[in-house]
């Protein structure tokens, strides 16, 4: 298993069971939601280039969300790709008609399970267990979750920042440092990689009443802040 970070927020490649899979590719320069007066993010940092990566076997995608499922990045892959994904993401992605193969989480080339957030409104706290044959494990919840349980993995990819906005725009988005160190007890990872804790430059109505949180001063030495282009390998 193989885990390398592709930018400062929550884009990733990991190489699982043989296969390579881009996660959450947003490398354009900035990514809206509903409309630049109420919300525009734009990475700080040089993003790739979809040309210049190798050509993934798969393309996950987590959330419908443009900071995750980004149609400008998306549509520079080859629709050769074939891409899986939650069925809410499904729905949106083939309205592009771009990609020729559309898979459900459970068609996908590695074992990977949904654990959905205990509210039904709750779009945003979920998590994803992926299994390896070999036995090691990850669970990527680039929001932060709020189970009272998760499975057991070797590796928690979680967000370590906080961000708060008013109930009535969601609430708290990514919740942080302290989330992240009990999801970790929880599910007794011994890595911890922050993900999703890029300082964007914001814009808009939620960036005026958005509050961000950084990692708490407290050491763990679980924690693995991944530098970007580098990778973890576990063998």
């Amino acid at each position: 298993m193989i885990i390398k970070r592709l930018n400062e927020d929550s884009s990733w490649w990991w190489e699982i069971d043989g296969y390579s899979i881009a996660v959450d590719p947003w490398f354009s320069p900035s990514q809206i939601d509903l409309a630049p007066w109420f919300s525009e993010q734009f990475h700080v940092t040089p993003q790739p280039e979809v040309g210049q990566l190798k050509t993934p076997d798969f393309i996950f995608i987590s959330h419908p969300f443009t900071d995750h499922c980004n149609k400008e990045t998306l549509l520079q892959f080859s629709p050769e790709i074939p891409i899986f994904a939650p069925a809410s993401v499904l729905r949106k992605i083939r309205k592009w008609n771009h990609f020729k193969r559309i898979l459900s989480l459970e068609e996908a080339p590695v074992q990977i399970r949904y654990l959905r957030p205990t509210s039904l409104f709750d779009l945003v706290h979920g998590a994803f267990l992926v299994h390896e044959k070999t036995g090691k494990s990850l669970i990527y919840s680039p929001h932060g979750s709020q189970f009272e349980n998760l499975p057991t993995a070797d590796i928690l990819i979680t967000t370590t920042i906080r961000y708060d906005l008013p109930f009535w725009l969601g609430g708290t988005v990514n919740l942080g440092w302290e989330i992240a160190l009990h999801n970790a007890d929880l599910c007794k990872a011994t890595t911890i990689i922050p993900t999703h804790d890029e300082n964007k430059r914001g814009k808009g109505l939620v960036a005026r009443l958005a509050k961000r949180t950084g990692k708490l001063a407290t050491a763990d030495l679980r924690l693995n802040d991944l530098k970007l282009g580098s990778e973890l390998r576990l063998i």
